[in-house]
């Protein structure tokens, strides 16, 4: 047999796991595969057992699929050690590993690394490493992603992309499946795209601008705008590309291009109203402030971390009534 037998997959992310799967089967032309999944969580049934050593009747190949196997109790490896020594040539099994990894490395159980399985494994290279995306592979996850959609962009947008889309694969593809849409025919992803990639319920700049310019309590709008990211390195990219959208169109109904504004009847009304109420210094020193952030961190002048509060320090001011402004 040409394949592995079995191959064990330690990554803490379900996405980044199916993706390896799908393309370790394409790799032995094994794709037509029947995949069967079975979770470790819950006591094995022996359907699992006549999976891995049982040829079907019909002669079929499976993929079996062990999903969460770092739960497994030491009766239960000692078992499938045995099994393992006696796997059907049609069975190719994937055994997942999807323990949170730490500054040690991968968790492999140390159960495991006592088993012959493992250890043949290791001299045969039958595994696959991986702690997910983090700052350092989420830039290889978007390069793969722009070339298989054959995507271009500049080096500009890419950076501010890594930074901001989340640091979970299933996550980042919905967000780069809406990215690949909005880059249309020409396949050319802007700037200004990034401010598609979702945020949470709370994270709304409209709202929060317009609480800003009516007195709204600095602290508590942004609490709710800063609590929805927990990486302030992500956070600052995100933010600088959606106050510029923002303040964008809030300038041109300012001076009257409402109709190169694409937003819904309502919110274009609600919108005009706001630029009337800040008017067009604050308005324009928005692009001032989000520039400076962004030369900041770029020239390596500042941490994405102090970028981030200087910008929030300087809105904050910005968006601030004077006491003898305020109503009475």
């Amino acid at each position: 047999m040409s394949r592995p037998g079995y191959i064990f997959l330690t990554c803490p992310d379900a996405e980044l796991l199916h993706n390896r799967i799908t393309e370790i089967l394409e790799s032995n032309k094994a794709s037509d595969f029947e995949k069967k999944v079975y979770w470790a969580d819950d006591e094995l049934p022996s359907q699992f057992w006549d999976d891995l050593t049982l040829q079907t009747l019909f002669g079929s190949s499976k993929a079996i699929i062990l999903r969460r196997a770092h739960t497994l109790k030491v009766a239960t490896w000692k078992t499938l050690d045995k099994a393992l020594s006696s796997l059907s040539e049609s069975s190719f099994l994937f055994l997942c590993l999807e323990g949170k990894w730490d500054k040690k490395g991968a968790p492999v159980p140390a159960v495991l690394k006592k088993r012959n399985c493992w250890k043949y494994a290791e001299k045969q290279k039958w595994f696959w490493n991986s702690a997910g995306l983090d700052e350092k592979s989420i830039t290889g996850f978007v390069n793969k992603w722009s070339a298989q959609n054959s995507i271009i962009m500049d080096n500009a947008v890419k950076h501010a992309l890594t930074k901001a889309l989340p640091k979970d694969a299933r996550a980042a593809k919905l967000e780069l499946d809406k990215l690949e849409l909005a880059a249309g025919p020409e396949k050319k992803l802007l700037m200004d795209h990034l401010s598609l990639i979702a945020f949470s319920e709370e994270m709304n700049f409209f709202e929060f601008m317009s609480s800003m310019s009516q007195g709204g309590d600095p602290v508590e709008i942004w609490r709710r705008v800063l609590t929805n990211h927990m990486e302030k390195d992500s956070m600052i990219f995100m933010l600088t590309a959606s106050l510029t959208r923002e303040a964008r169109a809030l300038w041109m109904m300012l001076h009257g291009e409402d109709s190169s504004v694409r937003l819904p009847p309502f919110v274009k009304k609600q919108k005009a109203a706001l630029a009337q109420r800040i008017g067009a210094a604050r308005i324009a020193k928005i692009f001032d402030i989000v520039m400076e952030a962004e030369i900041g961190i770029k020239t390596g002048n500042r941490r994405p971390d102090q970028a981030l509060e200087l910008l929030v320090a300087a809105l904050t001011n910005l968006f601030a009534i004077q006491p003898s402004n305020r109503r009475r």
